[in-house]
């Protein structure tokens, strides 16, 4: 009995199989979020930028050292002795004007000293030209250059000893006839211009024959010349300046000659005398060494004792918004002229008014609101997916037809201010280091702080953005 109670147990090879439905699960979720996640990191993201204003150069600014070119005619001395000279350094003169005497024998000078300690009042046409020069020289003034102030002692000391002459001389010519004595020999201006009494060995040099070396101003040599000592017949006593126009060349490197290769009208600045003018401007090359030519005809005398000239071109620089070029797209418009553009009867809205033709074949204008993109004098730009080639457009005034047919591509960029993203046109002024300068202010543009699409290859028109 017992074994008949005995149960049978039969062994099984192997594990069973034990499914769980919340372990499958977790796994799912797990490759699902991999995935997820690995597209996420490995796809390009839609960035969004924030419209800034900026600015660029369009043509770099140069401040330079120049060499001033004039039309410069040296006059020598016409015998051996004192010059006695009746002009100021730097002033005008006309054609026989009197300019110097030569004193041979030394009794004339005595007569000068004689007549200035008589009569040693300075006019006030006088202490003003004094005054002028002391300012001039305190506005230049520069510690690196200290042997200018010799240079400006002894042109006050020439100045105050001209200004004394010219009060003399008169004097001594009424003696000179009271005592029956010949009246004095008087030098004569034969060509008018501007007086220096200093040569530099410079008065002949054309722009064409500027090299490096004439731009080291250690090399330069100025001979002042010196009043107080008797002169040689034939040595140089002072040159004229006789023409207004003058030029100044300046040294340019390789990168400044590429930039200003296509332009003939610079806005340059004198800082010493805070002068702002335009002048025409040209390129040279001599040897390998390249050049800029100023061409002025303006303000020669301020720096006809001048030979180097301290300038400055002023940048062209274009002001704006700031954009990303990889945020610029294109997309085709209708053109149209702006005098078909109108207003709705009853709205503020801008649209056209474009035929159609009824069952009786009659024409009729249907008011038809359009998106205008940009728009000029002369043409606007509208969306072309509003209206299709061949549409006829009737002019409210004249009732004249326009025949639309043509597509021009703008370029813009995708704003996204609402969240989706909107083509906005834009006029590029200028570009920067991966940045394009746009108009501002455009009635149909960008503002500033409008959000934008940093990558538009990235993103469609109409495309809801997520951020």
């Amino acid at each position: 009995m017992r074994s008949k109670k005995k149960r049978r147990i039969v062994r099984i090879k192997g594990n069973p199989i034990n499914f769980n439905i919340g372990l499958i699960i977790f796994i799912l979720i797990f490759v699902y979020l991999g995935i997820s996640c690995f597209l996420y990191l490995t796809r390009e993201k839609i960035a969004i930028y924030e419209v800034v204003k900026g600015e660029s150069e369009e043509l770099p600014g140069i401040s330079v050292t120049g060499i001033a070119l004039r039309t410069e005619q040296i006059t020598t001395a016409s015998a051996t002795g004192y010059i006695n000279y009746y002009v100021k350094d730097g002033s005008r003169v006309a054609v026989n004007e009197t300019v110097y005497t030569v004193d041979e024998s030394g009794s004339f000078s005595e007569l000068l000293k004689e007549a200035a300690l008589n009569d040693n009042t300075l006019t006030n046409e006088n202490v003003t030209e004094i005054k002028k020069d002391i300012t001039s020289f305190i506005s230049d003034y520069n510690r690196n250059n200290f042997e200018n102030t010799y240079n400006f002692k002894y042109d006050l000391n020439s100045t105050l000893i001209e200004c004394v002459n010219l009060n003399a001389l008169d004097t001594i010519n009424q003696s000179l006839i009271e005592s029956g004595s010949s009246t004095l020999n008087l030098n004569k201006a034969t060509v008018s211009g501007i007086i220096e009494f200093y040569t530099d060995g410079m008065e002949n040099l054309t722009a064409d024959k500027i090299t490096k070396e004439y731009f080291n101003q250690s090399n330069y040599h100025r001979d002042t010349i010196d009043r107080d000592k008797p002169t040689e017949s034939g040595s140089p006593i002072y040159k004229t300046v006789t023409d207004e126009s003058w030029q100044i060349v300046i040294p340019l490197t390789d990168e400044e000659f590429e930039a200003y290769s296509a332009v003939d009208v610079v806005n340059i600045v004198f800082p010493s005398e805070k002068i702002s003018t335009s002048a025409y401007f040209s390129l040279i090359t001599n040897g390998s060494e390249h050049y800029g030519v100023i061409d002025l005809k303006r303000y020669m005398i301020q720096f006809a004792g001048k030979r180097y000239v301290d300038i400055k071109i002023q940048a062209d620089t274009k002001s704006g918004l700031k954009v990303p070029k990889s945020a610029i797209t294109e997309k085709e418009f209708f053109t149209i002229p702006t005098d078909y553009v109108t207003i709705g009867g009853d709205s503020k809205d801008s649209g056209i008014m474009v035929e159609q033709i009824d069952d009786n074949g009659e024409s009729l204008a249907n008011f038809t609101i359009v998106d205008i993109i940009a728009s000029d004098d002369t043409t606007c730009y509208i969306e072309s997916d509003k209206i299709s080639s061949g549409t006829i457009l009737i002019q409210p005034d004249t009732k004249a037809r326009y025949k639309i047919d043509g597509t021009t591509k703008l370029q813009g960029v995708y704003n996204v201010n609402t969240g989706l993203a909107s083509f906005r046109y834009v006029k590029i002024l200028s570009e920067k280091n991966g940045y394009y300068i746009v108009e501002s202010g455009t009635k149909y543009g960008l503002q500033v702080y409008d959000q934008i699409v940093l990558n538009a290859a990235l993103v469609k028109e109409n495309q809801i953005i997520f951020r």
